[in-house]
Order: structure tokens, then sequence, then C-alpha cells
């Protein structure tokens, strides 16, 4: 609980004193997901992804991520991924992307509410010109009483070898049973950029369809 209070007020500091923004834009993020569980600890999933930008106007990208995670106990699971991605500019040019991640997850239940930290190091790119990132995510939900909604708040960064944070997203949601096997997450999420020359922040409604086999 300590490293996560203090972690998380380090971002928020270090935030304040450095991010500045030129641009804005509205984006639209949807995505589903078909998911597999193997065992108990064992589970695999496959996401669609389709993003609109230039306020929610344009499709920005689409994408198809496959992962494979696995619980080593109650606090800690390992995932690896791949996903295929097409990004579009302003103009419907397209340009295919591959990433590669690894991912770790440590989680913590204390009564009603969920802490959980992800890190995340991941390879994107094509051909043989990739990029490395590492992001970590903070994360604390918090199941209601008497009702199936979970709300939860996040804040991740992101950061690479040559530059210590550029990239910061801070996200709300909102997660519901539709049924046994579906599951509906309604989010807000607003994400800025620093240390780059044209900064651009985006403000994000997204919606996701998890189905469990």
């Amino acid at each position: 609980m300590k490293m996560i209070k203090n972690s998380l007020l380090f971002i928020l500091f270090f935030f304040s004193f450095s991010s500045f923004s030129q641009e804005n834009d509205f984006q639209i993020w949807n995505s589903a997901t078909l998911k597999k569980k193997i065992n108990k600890q064992h589970n695999v999933d496959v996401k669609y992804a389709l993003r609109f930008r230039e306020n929610a106007s344009l499709v920005s990208k689409s994408f198809i991520d496959l992962r494979s995670k696995y619980r080593l106990n109650k606090k800690l699971s390992l995932a690896i991924g791949y996903r295929n991605i097409s990004e579009r500019s302003i103009y419907s040019e397209i340009e295919k992307k591959n990433r590669f991640y690894f991912d770790s997850y440590h989680s913590k239940a204390i009564k009603r509410f969920s802490f959980d930290i992800r890190n995340r190091f991941l390879l994107q790119g094509n051909n043989n010109d990739f990029n490395e990132v590492l992001r970590q995510r903070f994360r604390v939900s918090y199941n209601l009483r008497k009702t199936k909604l979970e709300p939860s708040v996040s804040v991740e960064h992101f950061s690479s070898f040559t530059k210590f944070i550029n990239k910061l997203r801070y996200s709300l949601f909102v997660s519901y049973p539709i049924y046994k096997k579906l599951n509906f997450n309604l989010g807000y999420k607003i994400q800025q950029e620093f240390n780059i020359v044209d900064p651009e922040t985006l403000f994000i409604f997204e919606t996701k369809l998890i189905y469990t086999l």
C-alpha cells in the first residue's frame, strides 16, 4: 500500500511540473474480447479493437491482440502477447505494425478494494525498426455493496530507455456483468504527452465487451 501511494504521488507531482499540451482530440475506442479459461491458473484471449480520431470522425487504428496469461499465485500473474496493428493517417494511408509484449501483474485485495500494478515491456514497429516501451499501470477497483457495478480508477505512465516518462494516461471505468459470461465496461480516459515537440492531449470514450467461454 505504501509503495502504491508513493508511486502515484510521484507521478502526479512529476506531471504537474512537466506537461504542456498544444493539441487536443476526442477519440472513441471500442473493443471485443473472447476469453477462454484453460484451467484455474491459465487463460488465453483474443481481442479486436477499433479506434476513431479527429473528434471521432476518422478511423485511426484497428488491431487484433492475442494473449496468454498465467497466474502463479494469488498476488502474481504473468502474460505474453502479440498485437497486429493497422494504423491510418488522416489521409487514409495504412501502416502495418507488430507489437510483442510481456506483462507482470501484482495484485492485492483488501476487503472490497482490489489493487493491482501491471508492468509491461513491449517492442513495437515494422520490419527491423522496433521501439522499446516500458509501461506501468496502477489501478484501484471497488466492489459496490449490493450491486453488480464495479468502478475502477487507474494511472499509467509510458517511458523508454532514452526518456524517463513521455506519456501519462488516466482512466475511470465501470464494469457490469450483463450475464454470467458477458461483461461490459464503460470508461473515460485522458492521455497526455510531454517532452516532445508537439505534445497532444486525448480525451477518450471507451467501451469493452468481454465474453468468457
